[in-house]
């Protein structure tokens, strides 16, 4: 009874990130009809028509007529021209929602609000998001997935994720989809799942609050499933043309169930996250992500858990990346008490971004 009911378990949680998945292709391939109308100056005196992608880190994302998507960085603009509306943040943390019409003077651009036309210097745009208008043109994320074998020991990994974000005005919505399933001969399969949807809403300046659901599986520290809603406030305290740190904490309700036994149990959990992240944009494109969460049990005395990652990115051509990644989750009381109180592992995989 106990394997039928892992196994339909596990069964929902695979028919849900194939889903995932699918929606996530589904979406790739919809991208690519938008219509290229913004003029790009250089300022060498030179200008390209085309589609404004977004701007971080110091570098404008421009898809171009029949020359595919360039990268340029903001020391070679003089200035640009747009009618769309797009999500603007400055370096002292105020956003701008509006357009741009270009300038006389060199590296600034206008920013055309709906009651304002403010005159800005490039070097304080620290982020450019186009607001796009219809469902589908506001989806932005990426899809990754990996395999390993290794004949010595019959070992065999597969890895996959992806996320989806929608993007608002205000608010966005994030919908995140791992798996990693380890499997060996006259062994139990390991299998490592997870599956997240967040609304996540801005406040004033860098502040935010988030709320949402998540279902994720652990079979190595006795997680069968474990069920959860949480909400969080925190602050974007460094946003910068480079790197970018974010700090949150808030409340963890859920639920748990064991992987080898009946038990299931309700908690309430503290939880804090620093979510840094790190950009290299020459080549090759390096994009370096590192996440450290701790959720303290308010229900279960002396119980607390610990999940970090980091993950660096390299890009080998336009959106198309490899992806190394460190993942490590330690549980001082699980649910189980045959299972273990850590897993960690490491994977690579290929990934495409749009």
């Amino acid at each position: 009874m106990k394997q039928l009911s892992g196994l339909i378990t596990a069964l929902n949680i695979n028919i849900v990130l194939k889903t995932g998945f699918l929606f996530l292709i589904l979406i790739t391939g919809y991208n690519g009809y938008s219509q290229k109308n913004d003029t790009l100056y250089f300022l060498n005196g030179d200008r390209i028509s085309g589609e404004i992608k977004q701007y971080k880190y110091g570098y404008l994302t421009y898809k171009t007529y029949g020359v595919s998507t360039v990268k340029v960085k903001y020391d070679k603009i003089t200035t640009f021209y747009s009618e769309k509306s797009f999500d603007i943040l400055l370096s002292n943390g105020s956003r701008r929602y509006g357009s741009f019409d270009t300038s006389r003077l060199e590296q600034t651009i206008k920013i055309i609000t709906v009651n304002d036309t403010i005159l800005t210097p490039f070097i304080e745009i620290v982020e450019i998001v186009p607001i796009k208008s219809g469902f589908w043109r506001k989806l932005t994320g990426n899809v990754d997935i990996g395999y390993s074998y290794s004949k010595a020991n019959l070992l065999s990994q597969l890895s996959a994720g992806g996320n989806v974000s929608y993007l608002q005005r205000k608010y966005h919505v994030d919908l995140k989809v791992s798996t990693l399933n380890t499997m060996q001969e006259d062994r139990d399969d390991v299998l490592n799942n997870e599956v997240s949807l967040g609304y996540f809403k801005r406040i004033k300046n860098n502040w935010f609050a988030g709320t949402g659901l998540s279902g994720d599986q652990n079979t190595e520290l006795g997680i069968n499933l474990r069920i959860q809603s949480f909400f969080v406030i925190g602050n974007e305290v460094i946003h910068t043309n480079s790197n970018n740190l974010l700090i949150y904490g808030g409340l963890v309700v859920n639920k748990e169930f064991s992987a080898d036994t009946t038990f299931s149990r309700w908690n309430l959990d503290g939880v804090g996250t620093l979510s840094y992240r790190l950009f290299r944009f020459h080549e090759p494109e390096i994009n370096i992500t590192s996440d450290l969460s701790a959720f303290p049990s308010f229900t279960v005395a002396g119980r607390y858990r610990i999940t970090y990652s980091i993950s660096a990115k390299i890009e080998i051509v336009s959106d198309l990346y490899f992806n190394l990644t460190f993942y490590e989750n330690y549980d001082s009381k699980p649910p189980s008490e045959t299972a273990s109180n850590s897993d960690y592992h490491i994977t690579t995989s290929l990934g495409y971004s749009f």
